[in-house]
């Protein structure tokens, strides 16, 4: 029972995601502080497509636009460093058993939902770990 619990839930790294929220925005209407919000919040690629299409050339070598002081590329550089950071989890279930269907429904809805049906959270593990911790570590994940 306990390798089949191991092996319910599959994490898998699929693709970065971006969670954070933007930490640029533009406070006038200038297309350089368009351009830097772009770069902060999409990344230099997306900045250099929408500044060619103005007639304006963003160099990847050298420095060009200054974003509150700092260079344009320094800031993509974070965020880029950020999403490659932030992964997303997708967990399902395995099979069809009472005990994962448990899991699953923790992690969806709560735990409020399992303790109502087993009473005491702590007899039930999911993919080896109790299922309060199984819940905090796969809540945001995607099922």
């Amino acid at each position: 029972m306990k390798k089949q619990l191991l092996a319910i839930f599959v994490a898998t790294v699929s693709f970065s995601h971006v969670t954070q929220a933007a930490e640029y925005f533009s406070a006038d209407k200038k297309i350089e502080s368009k351009l830097c919000s772009i770069s902060a919040n999409e990344g230099f690629s997306v900045a250099r497509k929408v500044a060619s299409k103005h007639g304006i050339f963003l160099s990847r070598y050298s420095q060009s636009i200054l974003c509150n002081g700092e260079d344009i590329r320094s800031i993509a550089k974070k965020v880029e460093m950020k999403n490659r950071d932030v992964k997303l989890i997708e967990v399902f279930a395995e099979n069809d058993q009472t005990e994962t269907q448990l899991c699953i429904t923790a992690v969806k809805k709560g735990l409020e939902p399992v303790r109502a049906k087993i009473g005491n959270l702590n007899s039930l593990r999911c993919n080896g770990e109790v299922v309060t911790d199984f819940v905090k570590r796969y809540q945001n994940a995607a099922i």
